[in-house]
């Protein structure tokens, strides 16, 4: 050893052997032999033991033995590579610091001539050698090959992963990846020959990374010579499927007495193999079949002379651990993804199918003619004549109805939550006879709409007592309302539709169902006529936010959709309301005519109407503070007046004279005076007076002059009548704090009115009683009068929708283009999402996004229900549909626009540009799953907008509800993890948390997942990151079932609300 090779060596040492290297130098120097180097190594590692002896060897050279000095008896020299005695096989490395031979993989021994047996798992040093005894080694499980080298299954790779849970794969193709192994059985046959009967073999291993190769020659397992290949190009050739590497320099040797290499007499080859190899070398292998060729110039120069063959020929076996991810061929995840044909040839109709659906949609109902309601009469005089005598014979019906009411009281319980009950109404009775018009009157708050709703039998959330007869029998509440029609006070119209539109509806809706179309519309147009609505047909009613009529209009249109079906009885709420004087008389002349022509019963109530107005009343009651001051003939009114010693000034309205007497005062009481000055001459009852009230029209210049006189000096009367009153009526009080309802309560129950009245209502109970009560069990409209069936319902309230939405699309075409540009927000944001850890953060976060989106965008039925409830409400109670037909209109129209197109447009944009997954009908899945959670999502909020009569507390609900249903959706917790079963069994009823695992497990179950760890693109089954998550991944369809019964029962929930709950209650 040099003194510098020396030198590295003690720097590379640990101490201890640095010490007991210069102890056993020091010994030798001064002869002592205290210790022998052999003695020393006893006490260090074998290894290092060995280094020391062959310093021992070096250092004994010199010295004479302790016998008598032959050198017969020296130790032969240690094994050490250093020293050029001593070579390592296989063109092992030689280790310069140990001395040693580190051997290539599958040789061991001193210089690495030793096959190893055992496998790869193990170190070579830890792998046991074949014995000189043994032809063959004994593999463990899973391996083969001469020296055992070969994986031939999977699961032995495992220990070569970087972590327990990365599983390696046995690659067989015989592509170099890293490091391959091969053995070769040799196919020349001349050299099969000559061997005669001996296996000649070849083992192949090439590394990579080092550009190289060792080749090994083996006859019957037992090697002959060895190559080392270096400078090498490792190549494959995809058409052929053949690997080829080629290796610039190649060096041979041969291994002392073996075939080939002078065993026993043989050839000797070692010169040659030393000499002429050089190279380059070729190895070109078959990957399908698996037949092999080595090639070297000299090599094939050698076994062209003596064996004929151009080169060696080989069938090859291999094997190299790997991970999966790692096989040639092998594609990434995020690699080839792209939308297969058939993905984008469904994505292509879907998008055509949506597209005509709604293109079709628009066209029909634009073309229907309930949408454009042209007004066509016919040009067939006689089926026009036949139609209209039909609508007359419908008017005019046999069946007339004298309308009573007796004792009528209505409480309601006390403000503040007092203790007892408020009454409202006390003792109320009247009458009216077919053909005749009672008029409801008395001052703000006298009761007057109480009473009204009463009579007509709505639903009334105090107590009410009494009896309302029909011909004298008493009816149900339910058989009622099918021969009445009611105007409320409010206009409750659609702003979208025209004024005949509006009418039209209404009379399709409620006239028999016998009647034609065109009937219909003679008749429609007939009451627009009769009320001076015509010219406005075409004009839309409006609102807040559109132009539309006027409220003096509106409200004669709310009139002309109860007059087109002419009612048995008619009630009405202050017709006159929000109207001028001239519109006012027309209107109450309709109804006069109406009642006249047709023998129809109408009662009304009115505040204060003018003169003429007044004297077109048949009935009249008047009611102050709830209690009945009057009730009989209107023309018999005054005469009441004066026996109470009231009387009405010269020019005064009589209407506003019966307002100003039912006014309380305690202090001071507003009655009439016989000696009144000229401002005050009353008009008596009496023969000047009568022509008057009997007279239904005043010209224009007495009305006026009514008036202003009035407007003048309205005031001035009222002080006039109450100091006369006070001076001629003292004697008749003999309580100061009577008022004037009291007093006139009391008149009128003592007076002969009061008896006449009752003695009108006991004739109507006892006339042919029998007969009236087989009438009245009949009283239903015939066969034939029935209104619109079920499914004309349906479509005349779909049509109607449908023109609501054509002519206010803001709502729909917001919803749309919101939908498209967030779409492509999201596809923009998620732009070719990966498959990796990541991608699939990533999905869940889109996912997510997309149901929070549908979510809330539901919000908008709550203001539409919203404003359609008061309509709803009022066309419900008239008898316009039933509820039923209303709530599927309400989905077909409403629902399904808004909550069916947008996650089918969401899905065509977002799908490719996304990525996502097209596999197994993915998208088609994807879709349905959206358009069911949103329309479930739809449902349950439209349950909760009916549910809640306040809009601010159905939103308040609605969004509690939902971000339950959100925090139970499986994102923010893991619900197999909860404990608490109260708290566990929450997700079943979130409908988030169904349609959250199902989109999670439709687009990631099939994916197989990437991550970068340990160097290695490791894959992660998506169905295991599901599990993680506490999804359950076979429960797709599961989950789909599942979304589709909430929405069935969100369906029957809202029906069921709407039919219990949404009830008019006054």
């Amino acid at each position: 050893m040099t003194k510098s090779n020396q030198i590295k060596w003690l720097n590379s040492q640990s101490i201890i052997y640095l010490v007991v290297t210069l102890f056993a130098f020091s010994s030798f120097a001064l002869g002592l032999e205290v210790y022998s180097l052999q003695d020393t190594a006893k006490l260090i590692p074998k290894r290092n033991s060995d280094i020391l002896n062959s310093l021992s060897s070096q250092m004994n050279r010199g010295k004479p033995d302790k016998g008598e000095g032959d050198g017969d008896n020296k130790c032969p020299p240690c094994f050490n590579c250093m020293l050029p005695i001593f070579e390592c096989k296989q063109f092992s490395t030689c280790n310069e610091f140990s001395g040693r031979c580190d051997c290539i993989e599958g040789f061991g021994g001193d210089d690495c001539s030793i096959p190893l047996c055992g496998s790869l798992e193990d170190d070579n040093n830890n792998r046991p050698q074949r014995s000189e005894n043994d032809t063959s080694c004994l593999c463990e499980d899973g391996w083969g090959g001469i020296n055992c080298n070969i994986c031939e299954e999977d699961n032995v790779c495992d220990i070569f992963m970087p972590d327990e849970s990365v599983k390696g794969t046995c690659y067989k193709n015989g592509m170099i990846v890293n490091k391959l192994y091969q053995g070769c059985n040799v196919t020349n046959e001349k050299i099969l020959q000559i061997l005669n009967g001996k296996l000649p073999q070849a083992t192949f291993s090439c590394d990579k990374k080092q550009d190289n190769c060792n080749f090994q020659f083996w006859i019957d397992e037992i090697e002959s010579f060895y190559c080392e290949l270096d400078t090498c190009q490792f190549n494959y050739d995809i058409n052929s499927n053949s690997s080829h590497y080629t290796c610039e320099n190649v060096e041979c040797k041969c291994l002392p007495d073996t075939m080939l290499c002078g065993a026993n007499g043989s050839i000797d080859i070692g010169e040659f193999l030393t000499e002429e190899i050089k190279g380059p070398g070729d190895f070109i292998c078959d990957l399908d079949s698996k037949n092999c060729k080595f090639s070297e110039p000299a090599m094939n120069d050698l076994i062209t002379t003596i064996f004929g063959d151009p080169y060696i020929t080989l069938h090859c076996e291999s094997g190299e651990c790997l991970h999966y991810s790692e096989i040639p061929g092998y594609k990434s995840p995020t690699e080839g993804r792209n939308m297969t044909l058939r993905g984008k040839i469904i994505l292509t109709m879907t998008s055509l199918a949506v597209l005509a659906i709604a293109t079709m949609t628009v066209f029909y109902i634009s073309n229907s003619p309930l949408f454009k309601h042209p007004i066509f009469l016919g040009d067939d005089d006689e089926t026009l004549s036949r139609d209209l005598n039909d609508s007359e014979n419908f008017l005019k019906n046999e069946l007339l109805t004298t309308f009573s009411f007796e004792n009528i009281n209505y409480k309601v319980p006390s403000a503040d939550h007092k203790p007892g009950e408020t009454v409202v109404l006390e003792d109320i009775t009247g009458c009216v006879k077919p053909g005749q018009m009672l008029a409801i009157m008395g001052g703000s708050g006298a009761g007057k709409t109480t009473l009204l709703d009463i009579l007509a039998m709505k639903n009334k959330s105090g107590t009410v007592q009494g009896k309302i007869k029909i011909n004298g029998i008493e009816i149900p509440q339910k058989q009622l309302s099918k021969l009445i029609g009611f105007v409320d006070q409010e206009n409750y119209l659609l702003p979208t539709l025209t004024v005949y539109e509006t009418v039209l509806n209404s009379a399709l809706l409620r006239l028999p169902r016998s009647m034609s179309m065109i009937a219909k519309q003679a008749r429609v147009i007939q009451v627009l006529e009769q009320l001076r609505i015509y010219d406005i047909r075409d004009r839309i009613i409006g609102d807040e936010f559109q132009r539309g009529i006027s409220g003096g209009e509106k409200r004669r249109v709310s009139i002309a959709c109860e007059l087109v079906t002419s009612p048995l009885i008619l009630f009405l709420d202050e017709p006159t309301s929000g109207l001028d004087a001239n519109n006012a008389n027309n209107v109450v002349e309709c109804l006069w005519k109406l009642a006249k022509d047709n023998n129809r019963t109408l009662v009304l109530s009115i505040h204060q109407p003018r003169s003429n107005i007044f004297n077109l009343f048949d009935k009249l009651v008047l009611l102050s503070n709830g209690h009945m001051i009057y009730s009989g003939d209107t023309i018999t009114v005054n005469d009441f007046l004066i026996n109470s010693g009231f009387k009405i000034p010269m020019n005064y309205n009589i209407a506003d004279f019966l307002i100003d007497i039912t006014f309380d005062n305690q202090e001071k009481h507003n009655k009439g005076s016989s000696n009144s000055r000229d401002i005050e001459q009353g008009i008596s009852v009496g023969e000047n007076d009568t022509n008057v009230l009997e007279t239904h029209t005043l010209d224009r210049s007495t009305t006026q002059n009514e008036w202003e006189h009035f407007a003048e000096h309205r005031d001035e009367i009222r002080g006039l009548l109450v100091e006369d009153g006070e001076q001629e009526h003292e004697g008749l009080r003999s309580n100061a704090n009577v008022s004037n309802t009291d007093m006139l309560v009391q008149k009128y129950k003592e007076s002969g009115y009061y008896a006449t009245l009752q003695n009108d209502i006991r004739e109507i109970n006892n006339f042919n009683n029998v007969e009236n009560e087989t009438m009245i069990s009949q009283l239903e409209l015939p066969s034939t009068y029935k209104p619109a069936t079920f499914l004309e319902q349906l479509s005349i309230l779909c049509s109607r929708s449908f023109k609501n939405i054509y002519r206010n699309p803001k709502l729909l075409l917001a919803n749309y283009v919101l939908t498209i540009i967030l779409s492509l927000f999201l596809g923009t944001l998620y732009f070719q999402i990966t498959i990796d850890i990541s991608g699939f953060q990533n999905r869940m976060g889109l996912f997510f996004f997309i149901l929070t989106y549908f979510g809330f965008v539901t919000f908008t039925g709550l203001s539409s229900f919203s404003q359609e409830r008061l309509i709803f409400l009022k066309e419900r109670s008239n008898n316009y549909y039933s509820p039923l037909a209303y709530y599927i209109s309400k989905i077909i129209s409403d629902v399904i626009p808004l909550r069916l197109i947008p996650p089918v447009v969401m899905t065509i944009i977002i799908y490719p540009l996304v990525g996502l997954n097209n596999d197994d009908n993915s998208l088609i899945k994807c879709m349905i799953i959206l358009i069911l959670f949103n329309i479930g999502i739809a449902l349950e909020i439209l349950s909760l907008g009916i549910m809640f009569e306040n809009l601010n507390n159905s939103i308040i609900a609605s969004v509690l509800v939902l971000l339950a249903s959100i925090l139970f959706s499986g994102l923010f917790i893991n619900t197999q993890e909860i404990t608490n079963i109260v708290f566990k069994n929450l997700k079943n009823v979130s409908i988030f948390y169904y349609a959250y695992e199902s989109l999670l497990i439709n687009e990631v179950r099939t994916l197989m997942l990437k991550e970068r760890k340990f160097g290695l693109n490791i894959e992660v089954p998506g169905a295991t990151i599901l599990s993680t998550f506490g999804f359950q991944v076979t429960h797709l369809i599961y989950d789909i079932r599942i979304l589709l019964i909430f929405n069935i029962v969100f369906l029957i929930v809202g029906y069921l609300c709407l039919k219990i709950i949404v009830i008019e209650r006054r």
